[in-house]
C-alpha cells in the first residue's frame, strides 16, 4: 500500500518554513536508549499551528523487522548550536553514541540549499550523481538513484517505509521536488498550518502507536529561526531548544513501544546545511556547509566523536540495518565499513 498526503494545493513552491536539519543518525540497540533528566524547553518561534485531524493518519502496512531504524532531519542546524543550546535529548543522544562534523561540497557542486542537502542525505549519492544542485530541482535523477526507503521497498515490498516533512519538496511533488519516490507506503507533506507541531503528532503516533521498520521525519523550524535572526542570536538557539522537545516526544514514543526490548533501533540525526551569523545560506562559507550526523545503534560507539562520516553515509547506513544490499553507486558507505 502506498499512500501520499499532499498539502493543500496553491501553495508557494519553495517558501522556506522551518528546516531543521540534523538527520538523526542512531540506532538503537537492545540496549536501553535513557531518557534525560526532564526540563522545560522554550517554544519554538515563529510559528502557530493546529493539531492534525483523525484523518490525516493514512494507514501504514504493519512492520516485518526487529531492526528499526529512524532518521530525523534538521533543517537548517548547527552542531556547535546545538552544543550551545538547552537540547537535553539531543545531548543524550550525543552521549550514548557518535557525533560527526563534516562540511558540504563547495558552491561549483550545488548551493547550500535544502534541495541538495536532502537529496544527498536521502540518496546516499552526492549531487554530481542525483543530479540537485539549488532548490530548483532541475536536472534532478531519481530514477537511477532513488531515496533509501525506495530502494527498500524494492529490495523486499514486506518492508513498512513512512516519510514525513514539514518541507514539502521532500515528500511532494511542489516545487519540483519528490525526493521521497511513491514506492514508500506512507509519504506525508504536512499541511503549512500545523507545521513542525503537526509532523511531531504524525511521528509520535506512528512511531509509538504502529509498526514502521524505517522513517524519515524532517522538521523545519530551526531554518526558519536562522532566516529571520541568524545562526548566532538567541532566537536560534530557542529554535533548537523547541525541536530538542519534539525529538524527545519522538523518541518516548520509541522507548514506549511494547516490542522495544526485542527491537535493533537505529537513530540518526542529520542537517542539509548551516547557517551564516547573521542568518541565510546558500553560499560557500564554512558556516553554510556546515552539516554534521548524530549516531546511536550498531556501529556508533558511545561517547565517541568521528571526522570520516558524513551525511551522504546515512542512506548506506539505514540500507544495511534493515538488511538491504548497499547498491554499488552510491557514495555513502554504512558507517561500521569505514
Amino acid at each position: 500500500m502506498h499512500i501520499s498526503e499532499a498539502r493543500p494545493s496553491g501553495r508557494t513552491a519553495h517558501r522556506r518554513r522551518a528546516l531543521a536539519a540534523i538527520a538523526v543518525a542512531a540506532v538503537l540497540t537492545p540496549v536501553a536508549l535513557t531518557a534525560p533528566a526532564a526540563a522545560a524547553a522554550p517554544a519554538a518561534p515563529g510559528h502557530a499551528a493546529t493539531a492534525p485531524s483523525a484523518a490525516a493518519y493514512p494507514e501504514l502496512p504493519d512492520g516485518s523487522r526487529a531492526e528499526k531504524t529512524l532518521v530525523i532531519g534538521l533543517d537548517g542546524s548547527m552542531l556547535e548550536k546545538i552544543e550551545q543550546a538547552e537540547a537535553p535529548h539531543l545531548k543524550s543522544l550525543i552521549a550514548q553514541g557518535t557525533r560527526a562534523p563534516s562540511s558540504l561540497y563547495d558552491t561549483s557542486v550545488a548551493k547550500t540549499e535544502s534541495g541538495p542537502g536532502w537529496a544527498t542525505v536521502l540518496t546516499g549519492t552526492w549531487p554530481d550523481k542525483h543530479g540537485v544542485r539549488d532548490n530548483s530541482f532541475d536536472g534532478k535523477d531519481f530514477g537511477t538513484y532513488p531515496d533509501f526507503l525506495t530502494r527498500m521497498e524494492q529490495a523486499d515490498p514486506e518492508l513498512s517505509t513512512l516519510a514525513i516533512a514539514s518541507w514539502a519538496p521532500i515528500t511532494s511533488a511542489e516545487g519540483n521536488g519528490e525526493i521521497v519516490g511513491g514506492d514508500v507506503d506512507v509519504r506525508i507533506a504536512t499541511p503549512g498550518d500545523e507545521y513542525d507541531a503537526g509532523t511531531t503528532e504524525r511521528a509520535v503516533h506512528y512511531l509509538g502507536s504502529e509498526n514502521p521498520d524505517a522513517t524519515f521525519v524532517q522538521l523545519d523550524n530551526i531554518d526558519h529561526a536562522g532566516h529571520s535572526s541568524g545562526s548566532d542570536s538567541q532566537e536560534y538557539l530557542d529554535a533548537i531548544a523547541g525541536v530538542d522537545e519534539q525529538i524527545g516526544r519522538m523518541l518516548d514514543a520509541v522507548r514506549s513501544r511494547a516490542t522495544y526490548d526485542e527491537e535493533s533501533w537505529q537513530i540518526m540525526v542529520t542537517a542539509d546545511h548551516g547557517h551564516r551569523p547573521e542568518g541565510g545560506h546558500g553560499g560557500n562559507s564554512d558556516e553554510e556547509r556546515a552539516t554534521y550526523v548524530i549516531g546511536t545503534g550498531p556501529g556508533f560507539r558511545p561517547g565517541t566523536t568521528r571526522d570520516d562520516v558524513e551525511i551522504v553515509d546515512i542512506a548506506a547506513t539505514a540500507l544495511k540495518h534493515e538488511g538491504v544490499a548497499v547498491p554499488d553507486g552510491l557514495d555513502g558507505v554504512p558507517v561500521d565499513e569505514k
